[in-house]
């Protein structure tokens, strides 16, 4: 059974208002009332009635609360004694927590759809990314910001040392393919339109852009902190980006479910003082 029916079948129960139920869990009235169905679904049972505006519990619902509640306890306290956790998170900060005990990190995958659909399926507990989404049953936090720059080969024919907007926009580019509502990351924190770029080859990384730049004489965009990472081993020059961008946001990204939970918040503790001491 799906834990995500029982929880919501004792905050009903505790509000006997599926409206109210919602507000408290951060759902829409409609997700709730779907929930139940497929509860009562289960058990071939009806657990509610109306009553006249709002709702009361049948028999059957009665006599599940206490075992529901019992269930549920030994459940989330099993949780709370987790000691291992999946973190999914942006390629362009992994440098700056891997490793980190107790977790295993993956990669955010491309298509951001599929990254919250991760988190939705519980295939991961938390993730650290640049994208912000509007979901009610998510929880975002703002944890880290960083300037991008943008790099090339240190004996690069034509850029020495500073690029000047004119001069970035003559030379061929190495794109990331990622994107999100149509714009890639670059776009979307531009403060000024950008204008159309010569496109040398789009990369499904961004380890696959600076390795592109490196043996190329085209220009990548990534967030500073890789750049200066990689920018000895790959003899890259690290330029001032000649475009003014925003700094680049990354967020925690985690289920509402996760918010008081011990063991996630001593994850979200350790990640945030990682990062804090990587900036300083």
């Amino acid at each position: 059974m799906d834990l995500n029916l029982v929880r919501t079948f004792l905050v009903v129960t505790e509000n006997l208002s599926y409206t109210k139920a919602a507000e408290q869990m951060g759902l829409t009235q409609p997700a709730v009332s779907s929930a139940i169905k497929r509860l009562e679904k289960e058990y071939g049972q009806t657990l509610f009635v109306k009553n006249g505006r709002g709702i009361e519990l049948t028999t059957k619902g009665y006599q599940l609360i206490p075992f529901f509640r019992q269930a549920l306890d030994i459940i989330e306290n099993a949780m709370h004694m987790r000691e291992h956790f999946n973190v999914y998170c942006n390629e362009a900060i992994l440098h700056c927590l891997w490793p980190m005990e107790n977790i295993t990190f993956t990669e955010s995958p491309q298509d951001k759809n599929v990254l919250f659909e991760h988190m939705r399926q519980q295939k991961a507990d938390l993730i650290i990314d640049t994208i912000l989404m509007k979901d009610s049953s998510f929880v975002i936090e703002e944890v880290h910001r960083e300037a991008l720059v943008v790099v090339c080969r240190k004996k690069h024919p034509r850029i020495k040392g500073s690029i000047t907007k004119q001069e970035y926009y003559q030379e061929l580019h190495v794109l990331n393919s990622a994107m999100w509502e149509n714009l890639r990351g670059f776009e979307q924190i531009a403060q000024e339109p950008i204008e159309e770029r010569k496109t040398n080859i789009i990369s499904g990384s961004i380890a696959g852009l600076i390795l592109h730049a490196s043996q190329s004489d085209a220009l990548a965009f990534v967030n500073q902190s890789f750049a200066q990472k990689w920018a000895d081993k790959l003899d890259l020059q690290v330029l001032e980006c000649p475009i003014k961008t925003d700094l680049a946001p990354y967020h925690l990204v985690y289920h509402k479910r996760e918010l008081k939970n011990p063991a996630h918040k001593a994850l979200r503790q350790n990640i945030k003082l990682k990062l804090a001491s990587y900036k300083s």
